[in-house]
């Protein structure tokens, strides 16, 4: 049963993602202690942004290679193509949360679900960058976290104070699996 306990835990991952994508270290540690032994986190977008960890290491394992993408370097080959390509660091990744809410999915009335639909803004540090939706849907056991299932929409929208313009679909792949690779 979805609870006020498990909205305030969805609140809290929120938290710590944000501290996570800051380059606090610690945020693994406190990430990994929201899930269940046997938890599973799957990216169930379109690629390259999927996949499935099983079981609190390979979660951990996760968040640990997220912590370290802070400010990771991407070449980009941009509207030039080819010789265009340049060194580029990865610079926010934010995440809003715009609407949370309790589902039914075991028949006897009562929420055992948080569903969280979102819009992330992703940019390089030179102001490149772009917006996407999508959601969480978190299943829980007891007080911890049981399954998460992450969907990322594959549609790159503009995002106010960054350019989209100049930045090739195969850019957009790049900048989405650094930012979401491991979160």
């Amino acid at each position: 049963m979805a609870t006020k306990q498990h909205e305030e835990l969805v609140d809290r991952y929120f938290g710590y993602i944000r501290e996570l994508r800051a380059g606090d270290e610690e945020a693994v540690d406190r990430l990994v202690d929201l899930w269940d032994e046997d938890g599973v986190f799957e990216f169930a977008g379109a690629s390259p942004v999927v996949g499935t960890f099983k079981g609190r290491n390979a979660i951990h394992t996760l968040y640990k290679n997220r912590v370290k993408s802070c400010g990771m370097p991407l070449k980009l080959t941009g509207e030039l193509g080819v010789e265009a390509k340049r060194d580029i660091a990865l610079g926010l990744v934010e995440t809003h949360v715009n609407r949370m809410r309790a589902l039914e999915a075991n028949g006897n009335g009562d929420p055992d679900r948080i569903a969280v639909g979102w819009t992330t803004v992703i940019g390089t540090e030179d102001r490149r960058g772009f917006e996407v939706t999508g959601n969480h849907t978190f299943i829980f056991k007891g007080d911890r976290i049981a399954s998460l299932k992450v969907i990322v929409s594959p549609k790159a929208e503009k995002s106010e104070g960054l350019a989209l313009e100049g930045l090739e679909v195969s850019d957009i792949g790049r900048l989405s699996l650094a930012a979401w690779a491991v979160v």
